[in-house]
């Protein structure tokens, strides 16, 4: 006679673990978290993203907002057609790869390409942090230099991979 109550006991938690797992699931289905680079990713959402990051945490008057935006959009003019051609000059690079016999120095050419191309990327960049950083009130000041930090990391993914501890770091040591 003891045996119904423990098999009812077992029924009740197994229907328990399968209610929870499909509430769990169509939370994941119906709240996909967005991830930028997917399916209908819009650039311009990202770098809007960023920019109001820089505004929200700096929080900036109406005059240094609007000087901001001023700024942010006369940057990405800037930048853009630079990443368009860093991007040719990547896709130029790997299409070696289609050659039987690439000689090191079409290989460092076409490196060197990219490499021009990143340091002026870099360099207006920080042309752009240093006229943000004009616009802030002495109060700001280290509030801007923490943040600057927190918008570096986010700009280079790969670093903050390698600071939490990814094996390619390790590997590379050894």
């Amino acid at each position: 006679m003891m045996k119904p109550p423990r098999q009812r006991w077992l029924l009740v938690l197994v229907a328990i673990l399968l209610l929870t797992n499909i509430a769990t699931l169509s939370i994941y289905w119906f709240k996909k978290p967005n991830h930028e680079g997917g399916p209908g990713h819009d650039p311009g959402n990202r770098e809007k993203r960023m920019g109001q990051f820089m505004v929200d945490q700096m929080k900036f008057d109406a005059t240094q907002e609007a000087a901001y935006w001023k700024l942010r959009d006369s940057m990405i003019d800037t930048q853009r057609p630079v990443v368009d051609s860093m991007r040719d000059a990547k896709k130029r690079f790997f299409d070696l790869l289609n050659q039987s016999n690439v000689t090191d120095s079409a290989l460092i050419t076409r490196s060197n390409e990219i490499a021009a191309l990143q340091k002026r990327l870099d360099l207006a960049t920080f042309r752009h942090f240093q006229h943000v950083r004009a616009i802030c009130r002495p109060d700001q000041l280290q509030k801007f230099d923490t943040v600057i930090k927190e918008i570096v990391n986010r700009m280079t993914p790969f670093r903050r991979m390698n600071k939490q501890g990814d094996s390619t770091e390790k590997a590379t040591r050894q």
